[in-house]
């Protein structure tokens, strides 16, 4: 007893204050590094597979919200259309003015507001792709160019055309010199066809846009405030689409109609035989006898 009381202690006492796995004694160092490598490693593997289903969350949410966001810049899709690539929603806001002066399409004629229009109706025919209309089943039905497409006229194109018709019809005497009967006739004819097509369209789209009305100092009818954003179609996009589908019409020999022959033999320097743009009473040609 007393041998063992002269040696030194072999082991010390664990602290109350430590814990089993704290202690010095290199019997259990190897497993305790072991179990808390594994306590590691499973809490690791944890924490990965919670990372990985979030993130698996993340773009399962994310794909379709993109998506839809997409698709809501470029539209609805209801309807097909060879420019829809050149298609881009955005807000935008209308000039807040009263003044036909400061109207860029709208005002008493000139040649910088002539010139105005003209920019837009270079793009009034244009070319869509065979596919689309054989897709459409109207090959039969449709103008065929000369190199395999066929003609067309985008719809927004032939609404502003209306409204150009309609701006010109406040001055006949200056864009119809000197009308006939008759043609004043097909010019009014002309005007309720366009007012029609554009009463359609304004239904058709319908702007939900809101309109704040707001008083005015000089009357005491209430009047809408435009100054808020509408969702509008980027225009310079979509010009840069149609300028690589337009037509020229005038160009020699590519509008060759199956009755009477070619459209414009003489190209520009062709007299059209009428003036006024519009037939009145008009019947589809019948395709089985004029193919």
């Amino acid at each position: 007893m007393g041998m063992r009381e002269g040696k030194k202690s072999a082991y010390s006492p664990i602290a109350d204050d430590q814990s089993a796995t704290e202690s010095d004694d290199l019997l259990y160092e190897g497993l305790q590094s072991l179990h808390v490598k594994k306590s590691r490693l499973s809490r690791s593997l944890i924490f990965g597979g919670v990372v990985l289903f979030v993130a698996y969350s993340v773009i399962l949410l994310a794909i379709p919200y993109l998506w839809l966001k997409n698709e809501r810049l470029h539209g609805a899709n209801v309807i097909d259309t060879p420019i829809r690539k050149h298609i881009k929603y955005e807000p935008t806001y209308f000039g807040h003015t009263e003044t036909s002066n400061d109207y860029k399409l709208v005002g008493r004629p000139s040649d910088e507001l002539d010139a105005n229009w003209s920019s837009i109706m270079q793009y009034f025919y244009a070319e869509v792709p065979k596919e689309y209309i054989q897709s459409l089943d109207r090959e039969r039905d449709s103008i065929r160019l000369p190199n395999g497409n066929y003609l067309a006229n985008y719809a927004f194109i032939h609404q502003l055309h209306c409204l150009k018709r309609l701006h010109q019809s406040y001055f006949p005497k200056h864009y119809w010199p000197d009308m006939t009967e008759e043609e004043k006739e097909l010019q009014l004819e002309h005007s309720l066809h366009c007012l029609q097509m554009l009463v359609e369209i304004v239904m058709c789209k319908a702007d939900e846009t809101p309109l704040t009305m707001i008083w005015f100092d000089e009357s005491i009818l209430p009047g809408g405030n435009r100054t808020i954003a509408h969702e509008c179609k980027n225009w310079d996009m979509l010009i840069e689409g149609m300028e690589q589908v337009k037509v020229d019409p005038f160009t020699p020999g590519l509008l060759v109609h199956p009755k009477y022959g070619p459209v414009v033999p003489d190209g520009r320097n062709t007299t059209l035989d009428n003036r006024i743009g519009y037939v009145k009473n008009a019947t589809p040609l019948d395709r089985t006898k004029w193919p």
